[in-house]
């Protein structure tokens, strides 16, 4: 801590044990307080139904997950609230890319790394964690995380794990091989919270994923207890000095106002889902913007079918809606309208030198502990949503009454003048009140902007789910010949990162994806991204996948609404929280009223 009065403080301090010993004199049991754990209670996320790295997937899991367990890699704070790359369980690291540019990592692993019950962690743990999560037997839900590893095509079509291009050359040393070069390989796969190391005796044993799991993070499983979790600060970490709270506590958000209160009340420390009111005046301050979840609300539209087979159709009902206006419809101060497919928290890994230099002149944020151990400084990227609104693809500049008349000529171009003919068309949603708020406003602005008529149909997830992935037959004619029927025309869908990256939501528009349920198909769309996937230097592989949205926006088999988002708010009095998209927060760090605890 750095004191800038330092004999003022020696002479408070002087003054308050002076107190605390009066004190003590007269009511004993007060001194116990000095002794309390210094707790932080967290109210954010769903009720977790496991502690297994590889298969949780309730929100919140990954926040529990990153305190319990360190991967290769971890998250540190950028000196601005915000979650940045460091070396975690590896010291340092390697990589050669061969002439065919498929990159080799070799990680040499810290020599004082621990599991909670001091057996030591090793390259091999890494190495069962990686096989067992891409193995098909197990189903486990993050397993195409690991496909840009060498052998993840063999493993699915044999069975056996050992293909994977994961290998330990001794206890502190990890090779790891990739097909390609992965742009996101080191913060999606090595930092991720799905990826964790495992214990393979306690897989074996049953144990894995239990209270009786053995972790190798800054915290330990202290209680597992309904939907509430304990932890506490582990005695085994190699960095356990620079750990603040002693114990993490954390309960399920509801976003209602009885748990609002009792954060007012001192009785929660972190709370996510803000009450409206808390919202209304955050927003009001104009200077509030929801943190990002990754996540879209937008509409595909089958391509397979008249009349959303003409790409004219298409961009036409694009053009003609107000997203903000849709946005402003569905009435929740979370979400910000959308200008592209990708939402904000998606990362470009092109470094943003510009962005370095404004922020190191600005703000000199404070180095990581760490960074002598790593081959080089830690990269700054791009937020692609941000980066596409500043530098490449779309513009701030709208003007939807242009928008409007340029949407009435395509449609007249494509054959149906003011409406005219346009056939029957019905949009489809998940019953929401969300949902149903967006499918009013967007059907009322086909309806005044290009005559057209179209029904809103809400359904269960059951019913959308069948719709959208299996189409129907009917008989044709007197031939008696089965021809498939459309399941649906336009959908509303989330659009949702399964991992940091624009390849993550772009890939499902790709012609010959089984997820592509448009059934889009544009040569140069694919080509830019079988581009992307064969780029070596990552500013090339952002530009083409910058591209190959703009392609989408233009073509429109997919029209975005808004971006989803969160709001939280963290007790006065402490500080050192950073985070990451999809509200993971990270806590190790915090201390109570700026002094390290």
């Amino acid at each position: 801590m750095h004191t800038k009065y330092p004999k003022l403080i020696l002479a408070a301090a002087l003054i308050l044990s002076l107190l605390l010993s009066a004190c003590s004199n007269q009511q004993p049991e007060e001194t116990q307080e000095e002794d309390a754990p210094f707790t932080v209670t967290v109210c954010a996320g769903e009720a977790q139904d496991t502690l297994d790295p590889a298969a949780s997937t309730v929100q919140g899991g990954e926040t529990i997950l990153f305190h319990l367990f360190e991967n290769l890699m971890r998250w540190v704070d950028d000196g601005s609230g915000h979650a940045m790359l460091a070396t975690g369980q590896a010291e340092s690291y390697e990589v050669e890319t061969d002439y065919a540019g498929n990159a080799t990592y070799t990680f040499t692993l810290r020599s004082d790394i621990q599991w909670s019950d001091g057996q030591a962690v090793t390259a091999g743990d890494f190495v069962a964690a990686w096989q067992r999560l891409a193995d098909p037997a197990n189903d486990l839900p993050h397993r195409t995380l690991l496909a840009d590893i060498a052998g993840y095509s063999d493993v699915q079509s044999t069975g056996d794990p050992t293909l994977l291009g994961v290998s330990a050359t001794d206890d502190q040393t990890l090779v790891v091989k990739l097909t390609g070069s992965c742009a996101y390989f080191l913060q999606e796969i090595c930092a991720s919270a799905y990826t964790m190391p495992v214990r393979q005796d306690q897989v074996d044993g049953g144990q894995w994923g239990s209270e009786n799991t053995a972790t190798n993070g800054a915290y330990t499983l202290s209680a597992l207890s309904g939907s509430e979790v304990t932890l506490e600060k582990s005695e085994t970490y190699y960095d356990t000095a620079a750990v603040g709270p002693d114990v993490l506590q954390f309960v399920p958000a509801s976003g209602d106002q009885s748990q609002y209160d009792a954060f007012l009340n001192g009785e929660t420390d972190l709370i996510e889902d803000l009450p409206e009111d808390v919202l209304q005046t955050l927003s009001d301050s104009g200077s509030w913007l929801p943190d990002p979840v990754t996540t879209t609300y937008g509409l595909i539209l089958n391509t397979q079918i008249a009349p959303f087979d003409d790409a004219n159709v298409r961009l036409a009902l694009r053009l003609a809606i107000d997203t903000q206006a849709v946005t402003e419809a569905v009435g929740d101060l979370t979400l910000r309208s959308a200008s592209g497919l990708l939402p904000y928290g998606i990362t470009d890994y092109g470094n943003n030198t510009t962005t370095e230099e404004s922020a190191e002149e600005e703000s000199q944020p404070s180095t990581d502990p760490n960074a002598a151990n790593e081959p080089q400084e830690p990269d700054t990227f791009w937020d692609f949503r941000t980066h596409s609104l500043e530098k490449v693809t779309v513009t701030t500049d709208t003007d939807y009454e242009a928008d409007c008349a340029q949407a009435r000529s395509l449609l007249a171009q494509a054959g149906y003048p003011n409406g005219t003919n346009f056939p029957a068309v019905e949009y489809i949603y998940v019953s929401s009140d969300a949902g149903k708020a967006a499918a009013q406003a967007v059907a009322a602005m086909w309806k005044d902007q290009l005559g057209i008529t179209v029904t809103t149909r809400a359904v269960t997830a059951d019913e959308y789910e069948t719709m959208l992935t299996s189409a129907g037959t009917e008989n044709s004619g007197d031939s008696g010949e089965e021809t498939a029927q459309a399941s649906f025309q336009i959908a509303a869908q989330e659009f949702t990162a399964a991992y940091n990256d624009a390849k993550a939501i772009l890939k499902d528009f790709f012609s010959s994806n089984a997820t592509n349920l448009s059934g889009y198909d544009s040569d140069a769309f694919d080509i830019l991204m079988k581009s992307a996937a064969a780029a070596i230097a990552p500013e090339a592989r952002d530009a083409y996948l910058h591209d190959a949205e703009a392609i989408l926006l233009t073509d429109a088999p997919v029209i975005p609404l808004y971006y989803e988002g969160l709001s939280w708010q963290l007790r006065e009095g402490l500080s050192g929280l950073y985070r990451a998209p999809d509200g993971v927060f990270f806590l190790s760090a915090l201390s109570q009223n700026g002094t390290a605890a």
